[in-house]
């Protein structure tokens, strides 16, 4: 049983929609489980249906089972007692448990992994971001360090008990792994296919003149936008930096990219992940990822997919997915003076910057969405196989 707390639809004939990045995902886990139950909320499909659905095809060995929630923490409270009473039925079903710590308003770890555990159902627990931890300028209200503290506490529970640990980094083996009695792997999440990657041919950088960078981030403090433009302020000739994302930061950006003009500047529209937002990687040099917290960005793989390095903010996270000097160069999280001094390093040779692009786009193809997934198939048939 796979616990989810992203939505599922379904439509008045009973038909079940998903995200396209989610069907995409999903899908990929029946190559290797015969019978997959989802336990997750269930919403209505919205009318008119958003173009970023995809219908799930009629397969019997795929069930989605809807998970209790709410739209706020008042009413996932309020709905507590229906939620456990799903959650119970679905984990006494179940042969294994497949859980995380996170979500909103209330984790769904919360109710099923304690009751996995009572249950004595193995329990496999997966932490792709810890993006509850508190990261980013500024004080935290009350409520939001109390909600960081109980999820930190949740996850090293949870991950104490579980039989299977899948993390992203090794910073999470080292602050929620260390006392863990089951196995523990470490595999970066990478969501790209291999027919995403580009021919060698396609990697190179054909074009010459000033170092373009893109951002491509929500634009909150904790995505490291405010010291991207201040960097991008104090840097020298030589560099334009295009934006794209949505968030409470994009005022800031725009009134930036005003002053400074678009060659210095962009801010331009969210691009659907796809065909055009490839393309618009290749129309840069490299990536800009000045985030502030551990979490792994899924841009840095999109960016190698490409044959296009990473100028990367030095945590735990990006660290294990880029190499200095080979396909990123990486700076201290939030030091403007360092990320000024990298802008100026490409600008000034912005060629030393596309000579990284082999060893992106190599990167890449060791680290596709099928590898990541068979080497935890791998595992899971090792622990749980029956022969």
């Amino acid at each position: 049983m796979l616990v989810a707390p992203v939505a599922w639809y379904r439509d008045a004939a009973g038909a079940v929609w998903l995200d396209d990045a989610w069907h995409h995902d999903l899908l990929a886990h029946l190559d290797y489980i015969d019978d997959l139950t989802v336990l997750a909320p269930c919403a209505a499909l919205p009318e008119p249906r958003p173009g970023n659905l995809r219908k799930v095809d009629d397969t019997p060995s795929l069930r989605f089972v809807d998970l209790p929630g709410g739209g706020s923490t008042a009413k996932a409270l309020l709905r507590v007692p229906a939620t456990l009473a799903a959650v119970w039925r679905a984990v006494r079903r179940a042969d294994i448990v497949h859980s995380g710590a996170a979500g909103w308003p209330l984790p769904p770890g919360l109710f099923v992994n304690p009751v996995a555990v009572l249950l004595r159902k193995p329990l496999v627990i997966v932490i792709e971001s810890a993006f509850w931890r508190l990261t980013g300028p500024g004080s935290h209200g009350a409520l939001r360090r109390l909600r960081a503290g109980m999820t930190e506490a949740l996850a090293r529970w949870s991950i104490r008990r579980a039989r299977l640990t899948v993390l992203t980094h090794e910073g999470y083996r080292d602050s929620l792994a260390g006392d863990a009695h089951g196995m523990v792997m470490v595999i970066p999440a990478s969501w790209i296919d291999a027919e995403t990657v580009v021919s060698e041919g396609a990697a190179q950088t054909l074009r010459d003149g000033p170092a373009r960078l893109l951002l491509a981030a929500r634009l909150t403090p904790e995505k490291g936008i405010t010291s991207a433009l201040e960097a991008v302020e104090r840097a020298g000739p030589g560099l334009s930096l295009t934006v794209i994302g949505e968030g409470p930061l994009r005022e800031q950006v725009a009134g930036a990219a005003e002053r400074l003009g678009p060659d210095r500047l962009r801010l331009l529209d969210p691009v659907p992940y796809g065909p055009a937002f490839f393309s618009l990687i290749r129309d840069h040099d490299a990536v800009l990822v000045p985030t502030l917290s551990d979490e792994q960005p899924r841009i840095l793989f999109d960016a190698y997919s490409q044959g296009r390095p990473a100028l990367a903010s030095d945590t735990a996270g990006n660290r294990e997915a880029a190499q200095e000097g080979q396909t990123a160069w990486l700076f201290a999280p939030g030091d403007v003076d360092a990320l000024t001094r990298l802008f100026d390093r490409a600008a000034a040779a912005p060629e030393a910057l596309r000579a990284m692009s082999p060893a992106a786009r190599a990167l890449a193809l060791q680290h596709t969405h099928q590898q990541m997934h068979y080497q935890r198939a791998e595992k899971l048939a090792e622990l749980f196989g029956k022969g």
